[in-house]
């Protein structure tokens, strides 16, 4: 720490005293080579308990406050500080500072494991350690006046303009706060911190209005157009939280609001984006391949994109909350046995999701195909992630859960190569045997004619002696792409047939019976409801 503030400080303060306007590029190169030195001495520190994403400028604080503390109080001869061997045989691997509260103990978990460092308890009571000694006179060949230098003077934007604005016109004594200070900040950081993030929100702003006039011009790019709103959040709020934390080098209670909050809004507009691009991403390729958008096949992508999004979303929530601070992986590890009564309790609900990858991925039917499911008939509108939706021909709309659809047999009648018609002729008996046969070839040169027919399987034939007539069975396929052409095709060949049965003079049996009745009895004398007799004779 001596090496780095006599090199540092040193340096600027021969140049506050020089008559140079800038500094020159080997002073520059001296006070950036000074930081090794910092950066050094804050491997004694055990900052384990620091979030990741203020370990950095925390570090570079509290390494100063402690060689502040340090450099007032009496220190021990080095001779009576425990060297290894005296701690290997000690019962209690820690020793404190004497007349202090100052701890260095022996790290047991971790990739520092095994070594002696500053407690983390130390670290966290550094400012009221500084506060207690901060008027306390400094000892011989201290680094004076390092910490209200770093603090409180503009020596990060003087080091980042260094070559727009000369550095001594930025740069104040390092023995003095400049102007009047409010939450441990003056008044000049202040204004810089509401010109950062003044910036910052006019950038983001300005990104959210183009995007919706992007979308309101190009409504096919309205998918893209809404990624601007998320990445503009996740450009500015590091970039923002690097010039306060380096630049600005805000500390105390503002440093450990501000910074982690930028951070939590960086790592949520992250999730945001990555979330936006699945979607987009989905919807570009379904456009590109001009499938529709509530087919199969426009779902599977859609569920594929959303579960893989889902993960990496996880991943960077996890990630984020791990760096500012938060126990994310002790949670995860904790909702283990939670989740796996979660799980049990929703076993349903991921059944129905698991049906439904299965559907999307074998694809027993499409979206428009007319299945049978058990007694259910309709055409299929829709596949979601719990459920298929058929249209029955009542025009009602049948849900049916996708775990169940999965276990029945679905008869996809769309898929037919050949539609099946099947009926029965009905001739009256006094029709002729000649006239039957000449009717059948009649109609088998029909079918054999008609081009939506199948050639080589068809059958009619004398099939029955019915109750009131001559039964022909009629059994025929059509190859044709969908119902309504079933139904034209089939309506023709009916008609056909009707006009042969009229030009042969064939006729259609009606459902008739003869009762045949032997005699008719003899009716008896009533009895009138007034008390007379009638006799009533027979006619």
């Amino acid at each position: 720490m001596n090496k780095g503030y006599g090199t540092g400080v040193g340096v600027t303060q021969s140049y506050l005293a020089s008559s140079e306007l800038y500094l020159r590029p080997e002073d520059i190169s001296t006070i950036q080579g000074s930081f090794h030195y910092q950066e050094a001495a804050q491997r004694v520190l055990d900052l384990s308990e620091l979030p990741p994403a203020t370990v950095h400028e925390s570090a570079r604080r509290l390494a100063i406050q402690l060689k502040e503390v340090l450099d007032r109080i009496d220190l021990p001869p080095v001779e009576s500080i425990p060297d290894a061997q005296a701690m290997a045989t000690a019962e209690f691997k820690r020793w404190t500072l004497p007349n202090s509260e100052i701890q260095i103990r022996r790290v047991e978990t971790g990739p520092r494991a095994g070594e002696y460092l500053f407690t983390p308890e130390t670290l966290s009571r550094l400012p009221e350690f500084y506060a207690k000694v901060k008027d306390l006179p400094y000892k011989p060949g201290a680094s004076v006046g390092w910490y209200d230098f770093s603090s409180y003077s503009p020596a990060g934007v003087a080091l980042a303009l260094h070559r727009i604005v000369p550095s001594r016109w930025l740069i104040d004594s390092p023995q003095h706060r400049v102007w009047t200070s409010f939450l441990d900040q003056p008044m000049w950081r202040w204004f810089g911190i509401v010109a950062v993030l003044g910036a910052g929100l006019a950038v983001v702003l300005l990104c959210f209005r183009f995007s919706r006039y992007w979308a309101s011009r190009s409504p096919s790019a309205e998918r893209w157009a809404g990624l601007l709103r998320p990445l503009s959040l996740v450009i500015v709020t590091p970039v923002a939280a690097l010039i306060l934390a380096e630049v600005l080098r805000i500390s105390g209670t503002v440093y450990a609001a501000v910074t982690p909050s930028l951070w939590t809004l960086y790592f949520l507009a992250l999730t945001w984006m990555v979330w936006a691009v699945g979607g987009a991403v989905a919807e570009s390729v379904i456009s590109w391949e001009k499938l529709r958008k509530t087919s199969i096949d426009s779902q599977l992508i859609r569920l594929v994109l959303r579960l893989l999004t889902i993960i990496v979303a996880i991943a960077i929530l996890v990630t984020g909350a791990d760096r500012i601070g938060l126990p994310a992986y002790s949670v995860i590890a904790g909702l283990g046995v939670g989740g796996l009564a979660v799980a049990l309790a929703a076993q349903q609900t991921l059944a129905n999701l698991l049906g439904s990858l299965i559907i999307m991925f074998e694809k027993p039917f499409a979206i428009g195909h007319l299945i049978k499911v058990q007694s259910i008939e309709g055409i299929v509108e829709n596949v979601g992630f719990r459920s298929t939706r058929i249209r029955t021909p009542q025009n009602s709309l049948v849900t049916i859960p996708s775990s169940q659809l999965v276990n029945s047999t679905v008869d996809n009648m769309e898929l037919r190569e050949y539609r099946q018609v099947k009926t029965v002729l009905n001739l009256t008996y006094d029709t002729p045997v000649e006239k039957i046969e000449d009717f059948i070839e009649g109609i088998k040169h029909i079918l054999a004619t008609h081009p939506d027919t199948r050639k080589d399987n068809f059958q009619v034939f004398l099939y029955e002696f019915g109750p009131h007539s001559l039964d022909i069975l009629l059994n025929f396929f059509l190859k044709v792409p969908d119902r309504a052409a079933e139904l034209i095709a089939r309506q023709r060949i009916l008609l056909d047939i009707l006009r042969l049965a009229d030009m042969q003079r064939v006729r259609f049996a009606f459902p008739t019976q003869t009762l045949h009745i032997e005699s008719v009895p003899e009716e008896k004398p009533t009895i009138e409801t007034q008390g007379s007799f009638e006799n009533k004779c027979p006619p």
